[in-house]
């Protein structure tokens, strides 16, 4: 039987304790490096079966072949399509299947190569022939205007506006002929409403064919950098025939104001004319205080009379009252009569107001 203690200096043995250890590594070693090989092979079987569930889709978008600056034409001399991930593209990004409809424009800023173009990278679309945006049946008509009446010249093209006339109205014809303020006549009357603007200066706008949202984001030329022409002072409307009559008659009769309506806001208007006669106080309107009375004939007959004032006729009450003769006091004598005067009983000297046709006794 072995002695333990000779078994215990073996097992103690640094060569001994070596050589465990070294297999004890040895083995963990080998179960860390298959856990490792099945947990590799788990997420490749994961990941592929992921790509094979589904594939990130792929747009094609415009891009520029090389850098290009403002005013670049947009074709295929200077543009190709370039496949990108969906999720990578902006919302307002030209498709490559959107070209062909956006072939011939200009950049409105500068792009660099390789990078997608949005539709806030181009300017709206040149009219050449003016005659292609006007619908049929409809006319345009350009108005003269300045910077107030332009809305501080933020009229853009398919614009709604209502447009008034700023104009003079017809003298009153007064029977006891007094003067009539010219300012108080001066009025402004809703001429037109919901009209649609053509163009602003030479900037056209094909209304009926430029979807609204996609000119919305592009860049007018007036606002492209270096552009020859930013203001204006006419504006083109979109009119039927009739509403072009109508236009050039006010034309002679005043001058216009337009006002812009909002981008939704279709809703018709009923406004009488407003005179600067009802903005003005009533001390200013101009008042007539005094009693004309028209006398014709040899017989002194009344042709008209204009009606008393209140105030007037309360004074004048008073004062008949003032000439009634005073009650007679008792025992005094009679009074006696006065003396018949034609000049006193005539229609001159009566009380006014006269109200007689005619006064008895005169020749």
């Amino acid at each position: 039987m072995a002695n333990p203690s000779k078994i215990l200096s073996r097992i103690t043995n640094p060569l001994t304790l070596l050589l465990i250890a070294t297999a004890l590594a040895a083995g963990v070693a080998a179960l860390a490096y298959i856990y490792l090989q099945k947990r590799e092979a788990s997420i490749k079987d994961e990941l592929a079966a992921r790509s094979q569930r589904k594939e990130t889709p792929m747009v094609r978008v415009v891009v520029p072949k090389t850098d290009a600056k403002v005013n670049t034409i947009f074709n295929t001399n200077n543009f190709v399509a370039r496949p990108v991930e969906a999720d990578l593209v902006y919302p307002d990004s030209i498709l490559a299947d959107d070209f062909p409809s956006m072939e011939g424009m200009k950049l409105a800023r500068p792009v660099l190569r390789g990078r997608p173009v949005r539709l806030t990278d181009l300017q709206q679309p040149d009219v050449a022939d003016v005659a292609t945006v006007v619908p049929p049946g409809s006319r345009a008509m350009t108005i003269d205007i300045d910077n107030l009446n332009s809305i501080a010249q933020t009229l853009r093209p398919n614009h709604h506006v209502d447009i008034f006339l700023i104009s003079r109205a017809p003298k009153p014809q007064r029977l006891n002929g007094a003067p009539t303020d010219d300012k108080a006549l001066e009025q402004a009357t809703l001429f037109m409403q919901d009209m649609v603007v053509l163009a602003t200066g030479k900037e056209f706008q094909d209304v009926a064919h430029t979807p609204e949202d996609q000119a919305n984001k592009m860049v007018r030329p007036g606002e492209v950098e270096g552009a020859s022409e930013k203001n204006f002072d006419s504006i083109t409307l979109l009119v039927k025939p009739a509403e072009a009559a109508k236009l050039m008659v006010g034309q002679r009769m005043g001058s216009f104001r337009v006002v812009l309506r909002g981008k939704q806001d279709h809703t018709p208007l009923a406004l009488r004319p407003l005179r600067a006669g009802d903005l003005m106080p009533a001390a200013e309107r101009g008042r007539d205080g005094s009693i004309e009375f028209i006398v014709g004939g040899s017989r002194g007959n009344m042709v008209t009379q204009l009606t008393v004032p209140p105030s007037q006729q309360a004074l004048m009450a008073a004062a008949q009252q003032a000439l009634s003769p005073l009650p007679a006091m008792p025992g005094a004598p009679a009074p006696s009569a006065a003396p018949t005067d034609p000049a006193a009983a005539s229609p001159a000297n009566l009380p006014i107001p006269a109200l007689r046709a005619s006064a008895k006794g005169s020749p």
